[in-house]
């Protein structure tokens, strides 16, 4: 039997108070290791703190796995997975291209080898990990337990979720109301390729993409006109409103793929 909204909801803000109340108790222990201050402690516990409840909640709670929140068969996510890569790089690309034809940013290559490089090869396998940490937590169990309520709340809920945990701490108008949509607009992309697909793969390969040319692009890129930040963004890559019209391009393109008559998956 199905739970209803009303359980769903009491779930998610039993599972919301248990990530902060454990990400408080790590962080007091882990900030005697290193020489940061608490509230960056605090923001890097909290992905380990949100893991750790949601395999608690998924075994005490609901009796199941990480695979049955998304993640089946292989020999059809790998195509989804691939598809989600590319098409995060493309977009990005495409963006790129046309900010330096246009001029709003020039390449500038950051004079500390070491860390380009060690930027370059050692994110790729944790925007991977981040990637599907964050789809197994905001579609693999949010947004799946606000379907209960309805689509749409579903939709907007975990979006406006997202949003909001990965919103800077440094709040400034009008740049905040611009990443805010920003990130909410990628919550909804994302939450659409699980939708429409009923798996996480295409939404973790293409945040995977995101995440990786939101690290790395601040090692190569420079933006040279602050005057058009509303319309290009920063190296955020989501705060602009080019940024907005891509990332509406790409939930089309998502639903054209997903919906494609001759598909096949495998």
């Amino acid at each position: 039997m199905e739970a209803s909204c009303a359980t769903n909801l009491r779930r998610l803000l039993w599972f919301s108070l248990s990530v902060v109340a454990s990400s408080v108790v790590i962080s007091g222990v882990a900030r005697y290791w290193v020489d940061l201050p608490w509230w960056k402690v605090f923001r890097r516990c909290v992905s380990v703190a949100a893991a750790l409840t949601l395999w608690i909640f998924l075994r005490r709670v609901h009796g199941q796995s990480f695979r049955s929140l998304g993640l089946g068969s292989w020999s059809q996510g790998k195509r989804q997975l691939i598809c989600g890569v590319v098409l995060g790089f493309g977009a990005v690309l495409l963006v790129g291209g046309l900010y330096l034809a246009s001029q709003v940013c020039r390449v500038s290559v950051h004079p500390d080898r070491w860390r380009l490089w060690r930027t370059l090869i050692g994110f790729l396998p944790a925007a991977g990990l981040i990637a599907v940490l964050e789809e197994l937590i905001f579609r693999g169990y949010v947004l799946q337990q606000l379907l209960a309520c309805s689509r749409r709340l579903a939709v907007a809920g975990s979006s406006a979720a997202y949003a909001l945990v990965h919103l800077r701490p440094n709040l400034a108008w009008p740049s905040t109301g611009f990443e805010l949509v920003g990130l909410f607009l990628l919550g909804w992309v994302l939450a659409q390729s699980f939708l429409f697909t009923k798996q996480l793969y295409l939404a973790i390969g293409l945040h995977a993409a995101l995440a990786y040319c939101a690290r790395v692009n601040k090692l190569l890129v420079e933006f040279t006109a602050p005057s058009l930040q509303w319309l290009v963004g920063t190296s955020r890559l989501v705060n602009g409103v080019i940024a907005w019209v891509a990332l509406l391009g790409v939930g089309w393109i998502v639903a054209r793929w997903a919906h494609a008559p001759n598909r096949t998956e495998g």
